[in-house]
């Protein structure tokens, strides 16, 4: 090789260590982004105070357990745990974890005697904890890992009784000082990030309305820029849920706010008329198109200004008033021997913006919530509400689906519980001076899956052998000057709270390892050693996790997903099969559909942890969505078709004798939905796919015919109007179900692969 082609090969080589160096950095510096300097607040707050509690602790007061639990109350309260919502949420939160964690740090100690009763209680708490957290959420969820901490510290220590009161003691001085720090010290405001995406989503919907009803040339366009805005609203509330939106009600109201959204876009986007024959309405939908972009804009104006919700009742007003005008305007279309084709084109696009309505005014409704107002939301015969009032007193029906077998919170939960209780036992029949480590490292890298518990190990320790390397050498370097030691704790206190909510699990674990270093070394000095003694505890830990993840549904997430996506769909599609048989006979039927409320609670708490695991192929984070977003629709049509019947009345006569193409075609979609969830639960025996709807009639000649009998009948006027808008649901619906084709096959594949891949 000459030396010209060396010097060009090192140059490559350079060139490629560099290009790796960069993305090195630039990934870090994506995981440390705070573009609220949400992070930094809570840093400079835990670094303020934190070591102050801990001086304290160890010098005013002069207990050791008294410093312990109020520096490690610190960590819980002002690290792990930072709470978001109103100054009056806040407070409350604070002070309820306070009273929390006082509580567990007492049952703590108590059952510390033995190990086999520190085990038992620890399942007990952890699962409770656990699963309260994944199904309250808000504040809970927030506060799930410092109360575990709390439990965690006060079990796994020496039991010792006559400590109750200075350990539940400096738990509460740590809490007040949290409190006060939390609401006084840089106080964090509003998830402003998110309420800005929100806001984008909303006039981006407002403008596809708009185009919608004015400017089709443009509705492709506007589309696509709804779409990711919603997407990107989607994404700030999945980064900003457990930490800055506040309680429950809030947090609820933003997630149905992101799924009205989405509906309404989908809608909007591929409206339910056909765009290929006509996108002209009645002449009477302008009014409400108006409507329906007024309130998204008034709702865009409320969330980004913090004022009062729009007045929605103007908006159900206005439908009310399109649907006698839309009733008057087919009778003159009717009287003037318009084609029924045309007719029906039109009610589509009618129909298509009467659904709009619907969904900006739930819009509105969680937009309300979300500023802590009370507002009106839209509802109807079968509609759910699981956010709304009344939903406040029925936790105990959305703790019963969440507790059922094949839940994903209930097998998290009971992950966790197992997982800390062996942690507690084995760390206790060891005899470990650092129990508690043990119980931590299992804590901080059990994942909802095998894949994912694997991929934690690695990085958490390595984080622990950096942060021992770092620790030791400042211990080294500081020894018998423990002066030096009491300044480097605010820095430290600040890189372990600044990366504590990162996705970074290497750096947060060092700079906790650094810390913990710091503190006992301030305890009681015991050298460099005690970084070796936290290295075997915590490869202890994890070793268990790594065990238990492969013995505890190692699948995680994926597989349950597709199973409650598919239960789901089912009970969505036993509510528009009682939906279409009321409207195609008038009366109510007798067999009421299962409740999909729960359903749906299950199937959003498995496509959230779904898509923490970081999703790729086959089942990507789009699909996954998009099996319950399908559910919600169906859901959706179910409301609103069993609303039409009691707008337009549930009479049979006229059009009962020409509706079997509609009866068909209704029993062809709801065979095919349930061969598809069929599919999606893994009990389709010969996999071959549902007929598309192409390949079938439709209802139109039907629809048509009892449009011509109204020409000469009055009475006919109801049953004509359902029987369009039933027809239309069924085609509408027919086409979720082609959307649904292709991800079902590539759920069903996700769920037989083996949890490695």
């Amino acid at each position: 090789m000459s030396t010209h082609d060396a010097s060009a090969v090192d140059r490559v080589g350079v060139m490629t260590a560099r290009g790796r160096l960069g993305r090195g950095v630039r990934r870090v510096v994506s995981a440390l982004a705070d573009p609220e300097r949400t992070a930094v607040r809570g840093a400079v707050r835990a670094a303020l105070v934190l070591p102050g509690l801990f001086a304290i602790g160890r010098y005013v007061v002069g207990d050791q357990s008294f410093a312990t639990f109020a520096v490690f109350g610190g960590f819980a309260l002002l690290i792990m745990t930072d709470f978001g919502g109103t100054s009056r949420e806040r407070l409350r939160s604070y002070l309820l974890a306070t009273v929390c964690g006082a509580v567990l740090v007492a049952l703590g100690t108590l059952a510390s005697g033995t190990a086999v009763a520190a085990a038992a209680t620890m399942f007990v708490v952890a699962v409770v904890i656990t699963l309260l957290a994944a199904v309250v959420g808000g504040h809970i969820g927030t506060a799930r890992l410092g109360l575990l901490l709390a439990f965690v510290l006060s079990v796994t220590l020496p039991p010792a009784t006559t400590q109750i009161p200075a350990r539940v003691g400096g738990w509460v001085f740590a809490g007040v000082a949290a409190t006060l720090a939390g609401l006084l010290v840089l106080p964090r405001g509003g998830p402003s990030v998110l309420n800005r995406a929100a806001v984008a989503a909303c006039r981006a919907a407002a403008d596809l309305v708009d185009a919608l009803g004015r400017d089709t040339d443009r509705l492709g366009e506007c589309r696509d820029v709804a779409a990711r805005a919603v997407a990107v609203t989607r994404t700030r509330f999945s980064a900003t849920a457990n930490r800055t939106i506040g309680s429950r009600r809030r947090r609820r109201a933003y997630a149905e706010l992101i799924g009205d959204l989405q509906l309404l876009v989908g809608v909007a986007g591929h409206p339910l008329y056909r765009p290929g024959r006509s996108r002209r309405g009645t002449g009477t939908e302008e009014g409400l198109v108006a409507a329906v972009s007024g309130t998204l804009r008034a709702s865009a104006a409320a969330l980004d200004t913090a004022g009062e919700p729009p007045e929605v009742r103007v908006l159900e007003r206005e439908r009310t008033a399109h649907r006698y005008a839309m009733e008057r305007r087919v009778r003159e279309l009717l009287a003037r021997s318009t084609a029924t084709g045309q007719i029906v084109d039109a009610l589509a696009v009618d129909h298509t913006v009467r659904v709009l309505a619907y969904l900006a005014g739930a819009v509105a409704g969680n937009i309300g919530v979300t500023a802590n107002r009370t507002s009106w939301r839209p509802g109807g015969p079968g509609h759910e509400e699981p956010g709304d009032r009344r939903a406040r007193h029925r936790h105990v029906e959305w703790l019963a689906p969440s507790a059922a077998t094949g839940s994903t919170a209930l097998r998290n939960s009971l992950r966790t519980g197992v997982g800390l209780a062996l942690s507690v036992w084995i760390a206790g029949r060891l005899g470990l001076p650092h129990a508690f480590w043990v119980v931590l490292g299992t804590l901080q890298v059990l994942r909802t899956s095998a894949l994912g518990t694997a991929r934690s190990v690695a990085r958490a320790v390595a984080g622990n052998v950096v942060g021992v390397a770092v620790g030791s050498a400042l211990i080294v370097v500081t020894a018998d000057r423990p002066a030096l030691l009491w300044a480097l704790l605010p820095p430290a206190v600040f890189l372990a709270a600044y990366t504590s909510g990162s996705q970074r699990l290497l750096l947060s674990q060092a700079a906790f390892t650094v810390d913990l270093l710091i503190i006992f070394n301030l305890l009681a000095p015991v050298g460099w050693r005690l970084g070796l003694i936290r290295l075997v505890d915590v490869g202890i830990g994890v070793a268990l996790s790594v065990a238990l993840s492969l013995l505890l549904w190692p699948h995680g997430a994926r597989r349950q997903l597709v199973r409650t996506a598919a239960a789901y769909q089912r009970a969505a599609t036993g509510q528009l099969r009682h939906a279409l048989d009321r409207a195609l006979t008038g009366r109510t039927v007798d067999r009421r559909p299962t409740p999909s409320a729960g359903l749906r609670m299950r199937a959003e708490l498995a496509l959230g942890d779904y898509l923490s695991e970081r999703p790729s192929a086959p089942l990507d984070p789009s699909s996954a969505l998009a099996l319950v977003v399908a559910a919600n629709y169906l859901a959706m049509a179910a409301n609103l078709l069993e609303s039409a019947v009691v707008e337009f009345g549930q009479r049979t006569d006229g059009c009962a004798d020409v509706a079997e193409p509609v009866r068909s075609a209704r029993q062809a979609l709801l065979d095919r939905l349930e061969r598809l969830a069929d599919r999606l639960a893994g009990r389709d025996a010969d996999g071959s796919p549902a007929p598309p709807s192409s390949d079938r009639p439709g209802p139109e000649a039907a629809v048509q015919a009892c449009l011509d009998r109204w020409r000469h009948d009055e009475a006919v006027a109801g049953p004509a109007m359902v029987l369009v808008f039933t027809a239309e649901w069924i085609r509408s619906a027919d086409e979720v179900a082609d959307d649904l084709v292709g991800r079902v096959d590539r759920a069903t594949a996700a769920a037989e692969r083996p949890w490695w891949r």
